[in-house]
């Protein structure tokens, strides 16, 4: 018999003993207060704590996937000075070594694609992870070479800008849907005056699953420039990254080519 039978048939004598009158019931118990507020205590610490590890989880999404990243990166090439409208952004696709396959435009008004795609080849790539494992993938890189007619007021962007959303995957893969960052909305950085020097500025930033700036790491600077890039990259706006259409943290980078106007 198991415990609990035994328990059971106790209890059925004691309640026929009662009924028979050879015994007399014992009057009902009150719960101890001390016991009630001990049960309650641990209960509220048992709910808080499963919540508290809810909060904790990253979604399901970024825990199997780490999108790619810049390891390293160099000067940005720039030819000749930009003429209009100078922001270029390219749709990078990695294997999952890091080693670049191709390199679409995303956003091409000129002649810079070529010296942009030219820079995005000599830096080094850290490959995308899916459960620990390299995988292939993609990453958005933008270019900006500030237009050498801005005169006074500084470069400004096209009035009628569309934002610029990398596509889905054309073909399904093993590895999952990712789609990297987004770019809705820029800024040119200012020229320092009374400068006549050239150069660039690279940086990578953190995107979370909001699309906000909680990072940015500087993989190239030149300290003239570094402040003028600070300041215009708080105008910008993305669109967050996806995997498997939920939104997730990721890296882009932007390098700023800066080039003397005209006049100095």
């Amino acid at each position: 018999m198991t415990v609990f039978g035994l328990w059971a048939g106790v209890n059925l004598v004691g309640e026929d003993l009662v009924g028979a009158g050879l015994t007399s019931p014992e009057p009902p118990r009150k719960a101890s207060s001390a016991r009630v507020y001990n049960q309650a205590m641990k209960g509220g610490l048992v709910i808080g704590f499963l919540l508290l590890i809810g909060l904790a989880r990253p979604n399901s999404a970024q825990q199997t996937y780490k999108p790619p990243e810049v390891a390293s990166a160099g000067d940005v090439y720039v030819p000749y000075q930009v003429v209009l409208d100078g922001l270029f952004v390219l749709d990078v696709s990695l294997d999952d070594d890091g080693k670049i396959q191709e390199i679409d435009g995303l956003r091409d008004p000129g002649s810079m694609l070529g010296a942009a795609k030219r820079s995005v080849r000599q830096w080094k790539f850290q490959p995308a992870s899916k459960e620990s494992k390299s995988a292939p993938s993609r990453m958005t890189v933008s270019f900006v070479y500030c237009p050498s007619n801005y005169g006074i007021g500084g470069p400004v962007p096209p009035k009628h800008f569309s934002p610029v959303l990398p596509p889905n995957q054309s073909e399904p893969s093993d590895h999952g849907n990712y789609v990297p960052v987004g770019v809705l909305s820029f800024a040119y950085p200012q020229y320092p005056v009374n400068s006549v020097a050239w150069g660039s500025v690279v940086v990578q930033l953190t995107v979370d699953s909001s699309g906000e700036v909680k990072g940015v790491d500087v993989l190239h600077g030149m300290e003239i420039f570094n402040n003028f890039v600070s300041e215009a990259l708080k105008k910008w706006r993305f669109q967050a990254a996806t995997f498997n259409g939920k939104p997730i943290k990721s890296k882009t980078v932007i390098g700023f080519a800066f080039q003397p106007p005209p006049s100095s």
